[in-house]
């Protein structure tokens, strides 16, 4: 996930915590906040946590983009930990928008996805998307495998993210009611 504000709001996704008995968020320091959360989205695959008890001085929130300002060919950075790979950057370019995605729901899809072919793997999941101008586009989820049977097959180019402008809208009812 990533950090969106002082008050140590953070977006992911909700596979990502489902189920979680207790959250850590580790910082790029290595220093460790207990984080509650406190929604998830599985028809979205959209969660909201708050780290708690760090400094201001620890949050560095990430400025929100626009799928609007997003365009085929734009270049963009996947930022996440895949494979435990801690604080791995890996660069691509918007492939396509308005991919259409599986949802956490059974028989629910989540719309106008973005393409991209940065290097997105296991462990990148509710990380930042983001585009040349340092803002977030989309929060990375997916992938396709070439062998979707198997959970532990890697990249092959094809990944997906989350629009920003949907996130932002489920995570402001996750923050105000706890859900979506």
């Amino acid at each position: 996930g990533f950090v969106t504000d002082a008050a140590g709001h953070i977006y992911t996704n909700a596979h990502v915590v489902l189920g979680a008995s207790s959250v850590k968020v580790t910082f790029k320091d290595g220093a460790s906040y207990n984080a509650k959360v406190l929604g998830t989205d599985k028809a979205t695959d959209v969660a909201v946590i708050q780290v708690e008890g760090a400094p201001a001085s620890a949050l560095h929130p990430l400025p929100l983009g626009s799928l609007s300002s997003v365009h085929v060919g734009d270049p963009v950075v996947a930022i996440g930990n895949p494979l435990n790979e801690q604080s791995t950057i890996t660069a691509g370019i918007v492939s396509a928008k308005q991919r259409t995605i599986q949802s956490l729901e059974p028989g629910q899809q989540i719309y106008n996805a973005i393409q991209t072919d940065a290097a997105i793997n296991h462990g990148n999941s509710g990380g930042p998307l983001i585009d040349r101008f340092g803002r977030v586009i989309g929060i990375t989820s997916q992938i396709l495998t070439g062998n979707e049977s198997d959970p532990t097959a890697g990249n092959i180019g094809i990944g997906f993210a989350i629009p920003i402008d949907k996130v932002s809208q489920i995570a402001r009812q996750l923050i105000t009611s706890g859900h979506a």
